[in-house]
């Protein structure tokens, strides 16, 4: 999560990219309304996403972690022709705003399917699919170790791993933050950036965005 007022570097970088379309804008309206506009991906972070996605080739990819659908945006016009995400959110209002923006979308050559209840039962439904391309981790933050897990079981050797919000606005260095984080949480994070940084499993690189991003390519 980060706050909403813009750095002069922030405003900068986003002086460079292309402005983002209706449905994008529309997306951070859902959130905004929702009141949680402070934790939608940040333009330049979710370009990244979508270029990542584009070098890597992906055409099956699992995002965990909706909100009101803008990531899901970008990584889906970074799919390969022929592709599918897959994108999983509990909370139904978060949903029911990310569906409305989907049904916009142009899907005659692609397709997203919003996946609604909690990622670590319907993640195990969309085994039959695999092996997937990468997954973008970006939900409940005390559950990043049981995606982790799942995704070093169904992400093919070659695909690609992301991660969001690692730091914990500073939490997982000992950091006080206005945002208060669990002990869980904090743990959590911990143990599943080592795993993350693990050389024997990923080649990986930590990129330091506002939150932090994880990207990995599994072995």
């Amino acid at each position: 999560m980060r706050e909403t007022v813009l750095t002069n570097r922030e405003e900068y970088v986003n002086s460079l990219l292309a402005e983002e379309n209706s449905l994008k804008k529309l997306s951070r309206e859902f959130a905004e309304n929702l009141g949680l506009a402070r934790i939608s991906v940040a333009a330049s972070e979710a370009q990244l996403i979508k270029t990542l996605v584009q070098m890597s080739r992906c055409k099956k990819f699992v995002e965990i972690g909706t909100l009101t659908g803008l990531s899901a945006q970008y990584i889906f016009e970074g799919l390969d022709v022929g592709g599918e995400l897959w994108t999983l959110e509990k909370d139904f209002r978060h949903g029911e705003k990310a569906q409305a923006v989907f049904d916009q979308l142009d899907q005659s050559l692609k397709k997203i399917h919003l996946i609604m209840g909690d990622a670590r039962e319907e993640l195990e439904k969309l085994n039959s699919h695999g092996p997937f391309d990468g997954v973008f981790i970006d939900g409940n933050k005390a559950a990043y170790g049981d995606y982790l897990t799942w995704a070093e079981d169904n992400v093919r050797s070659g695909g690609m791993i992301l991660a969001d919000n690692i730091f914990l606005s500073g939490s997982v260095w000992g950091e006080s933050t206005q945002q208060k984080f669990s002990d869980k949480q904090i743990r959590v994070m911990q143990e599943f950036n080592k795993r993350m940084a693990d050389p024997s499993k990923f080649k990986s690189a930590v990129i330091p965005t506002f939150e932090g991003l994880f990207v990995a390519i599994k072995l």
